[in-house]
């Protein structure tokens, strides 16, 4: 944080106060040595604003890292009104400062104007919020925001190349050829074709580059060229054609809102485990299976291991990662009462999300497999 606006929001400063009085120039310590009437008379606040300032700097800073994740996490609105109220905001202590200065993330919460007068009323009538029910709101919320972030930058594609550790080559070509009539040019093509990794046709060249370039322990064992970028921009021009549906909100209702999703293509987020491949990584190697298994749903995606983008990527493998996975649905099986429902689908693109749902601990998963494992529901 930089500003004065900012610096007097961990202090819990109103958002509209905060930023009137960076426009007049007051900065924490102003206030610290101006009293009330200073600070209406020279500075253009009212007593109300005046008094709020001075009461909120007394208290020790909310940390930076601790206000901009809780800003981010409530998208800057209120937790409880969900923006119907105020724009305006302030950060509110659940449990009340002068009781133990704690400065949490835990014991905070985003309130507007007026729900935080409601939370400081004393308790007995029906409107006020009691810190149960601050912390059930701002617990429903930050989800309904995530949730939104995650839809948000997986419609959009919105990865690091970085952070992009398998692309299918040839479904994501092939793709282009069936909606698009092409493989469109993206930012990268030229550079691509000078350096012989896409032909005349926009093809990626396989022989070209296990003949030229590869080292030989998996495809990709050169300096590469941002190939990873030039398939998510392909994955783009795709997403303009058709559009991928939530598999793991899906995956959360069961099999009736699973189902309608065969055929179609998809995104999931979320906590997958799949076996190491061995190397070097050929023409030979067999599929590679990473799955996604709880207990009522078994997901499982068949890749081609030759696309595994870096050793970084083929190191992740054979543990649990938390992967944005775009794919085409293939199966929906109906589960029974001693077998999860399961879902079979072919992956396009894997990453690791920008953004992303805060879901099972990972130790659940850990056991949940060991016990897919020892059931035989999983194929090792």
């Amino acid at each position: 944080m930089a500003g004065a606006e900012e610096r007097l929001l961990q202090y819990g400063v109103e958002s509209s106060i905060a930023r009137k009085a960076e426009a007049t120039g007051l900065t924490v310590t102003k206030v610290r040595n101006l009293s009330h009437k200073d600070l209406a008379s020279k500075f253009g606040l009212t007593e109300t604003e005046a008094k709020h300032l001075a009461g909120c700097v007394k208290r020790k800073a909310i940390a930076d890292n601790v206000v901009n994740a809780l800003l981010e996490a409530s998208n800057y609105t209120c937790s409880v009104c969900r923006g119907t109220k105020a724009s305006s905001f302030i950060i509110h202590h659940i449990e009340e400062y002068e009781k133990n200065q704690d400065n949490s993330y835990e014991n905070l919460i985003v309130l507007c104007p007026n729900d935080h007068d409601l939370a400081h009323r004393p308790g007995g009538l029906t409107n006020d919020l009691n810190p149960a029910q601050l912390r059930s709101a701002k617990k429903a919320w930050e989800a309904q925001v995530e949730l939104a972030n995650v839809q948000r930058a997986a419609t959009s594609m919105t990865v690091d190349n970085d952070a992009i550790d398998y692309f299918n080559v040839k479904r994501i070509e092939d793709l282009c050829i069936r909606l698009l009539g092409e493989v469109p040019i993206t930012s990268l093509t030229a550079s691509l074709t000078r350096a012989g990794i896409i032909n005349a046709d926009r093809r990626f060249d396989l022989k070209f580059i296990r003949d030229h370039l590869s080292g030989g322990r998996y495809l990709f064992d050169y300096s590469n060229h941002s190939e990873a970028e030039y398939f998510r921009q392909l994955l783009v021009a795709i997403a303009k054609k058709v559009d991928f549906e939530d598999l793991s909100d899906a995956a959360q209702k069961g099999f009736a809102a699973l189902s309608p999703l065969v055929g179609k293509y998809a995104y999931f987020v979320g906590g997958v485990y799949s076996k190491r491949p061995q190397l070097p990584i050929d023409k030979n190697s067999g599929p590679l299976t990473v799955h996604y298994p709880t207990r009522k749903l078994l997901i499982t995606w068949d890749l081609d291991p030759n696309y595994l983008y870096s050793m970084s990527a083929i190191s992740r493998m054979g543990r649990k990662n938390l992967y944005i996975i775009y794919c085409l649905v293939r199966t929906v099986e109906k589960g029974t009462s001693s077998s999860p429902c399961r879902v079979t689908a072919s992956p396009l693109l894997i990453a690791q999300p920008a953004a992303h749902l805060h879901k099972t601990p990972a130790i659940f998963y850990e056991k949940q497999y060991e016990d897919f494992k020892r059931r035989g529901l999983i194929e090792l």
